[in-house]
């Protein structure tokens, strides 16, 4: 799973649609001969899988339904073949149901706009984000976009590029200059790779761009589907630090750069979390980050 493992440029709704290749991959090359054998090696694979985006909620949360479809099979007596074909329906059936969560988040996201010709601040590059702003833009809504780049990855340049391309005005600025300019934005959208009862974690700088919004009074949502919502005591949900050469690449001696690509922005800096039918607030997020724990083989120590 080189490719899925080693992605930290794509956002979160794109990791989980590798997952969900690598899976199907596996489940066309396994070899178990008895269910028992396939259950154990499918658990291997995916605390695998989590290990290697650990701070993806959507990969922990298809990494539990993978599991649960193969012990209902084993419930029922399925041979191997039958397991194997079952997990491959179900990555098909998850992407579908991924595409339609992402799209009426969108829809969630344009309906909070209370005029046209809005600027929406975001940062990095989130695709929920990027496909709300391209729904409201289809709408007529005439969005308009400040973008940070997103360093040390630069993902916020493609972001704004897409826009672009789409006719949608944009600002591009460096990270520390977007909580300078919020004052000119009627909304700030940021993406969700999980929500706890803690906060959302999302690129690093959401939380300054969080502090800046609440100082300018400019409402912050976060954009995120129901699979994104994990208990903060999950084991398994981790922020791993990425490369240091991204932060610079040759340092002077005695310099340590250090890479950490996300962060917790706490729920009460949000006006709201964006879901695929409402708008919930920081109570009911909580609430419902506690309500879908991972199965404890797959909830890490």
């Amino acid at each position: 799973m080189s490719g899925f493992g080693d992605d930290r440029h794509s956002g979160a709704s794109d990791v989980a649609r590798a997952f969900l290749v690598e899976l199907e991959r596996w489940a066309a090359t396994d070899t178990s001969s008895a269910p028992p054998e396939l259950r154990a090696r499918l658990k291997a694979w995916l605390r695998a899988a989590q290990a290697a985006q650990p701070s993806m909620a959507l990969v922990h949360q298809l990494a539990a339904r993978a599991l649960e479809v193969a012990d209902t099979g084993l419930r029922r007596g399925d041979a191997p073949a039958d397991l194997r074909a079952h997990l491959a329906l179900s990555c098909a059936a998850e992407r579908e149901d991924l595409a339609a969560s992402r799209a009426a988040v969108a829809r969630q996201a344009v309906a909070l706009l209370d005029q046209s010709e809005s600027w929406i601040g975001t940062l990095s590059s989130s695709t929920t984000v990027r496909d709300a702003l391209l729904a409201a833009h289809a709408a007529g809504r005439g969005p308009r976009a400040l973008v940070a780049e997103g360093r040390p990855g630069m993902h916020g340049r493609a972001l704004a590029a897409a826009l672009a391309a789409a006719d949608i005005p944009v600002w591009l600025v460096v990270d520390a200059a977007l909580p300078l300019v919020l004052s000119q934005a009627q909304q700030v959208w940021i993406g969700a790779d999980a929500v706890t009862e803690l906060g959302v974690l999302n690129a690093v700088g959401s939380y300054a761009v969080a502090l800046a919004a609440r100082e300018h009074s400019v409402p912050l949502y976060a954009l995120a589907g129901r699979r994104k919502f994990l208990p903060a005591v999950s084991g398994a949900l981790k922020i791993v630090e990425g490369p240091p050469g991204e932060v610079w690449e040759t340092p002077a001696p005695g310099v340590r750069p250090r890479n950490v690509p996300f962060e917790m922005v706490p729920l009460a800096l949000l006006r709201g979390i964006v879901l695929e039918n409402e708008v919930i607030g920081a109570t009911e997020a909580a609430t419902l980050a506690r309500e879908r724990p991972l199965p404890e083989e797959l909830a890490g120590e």
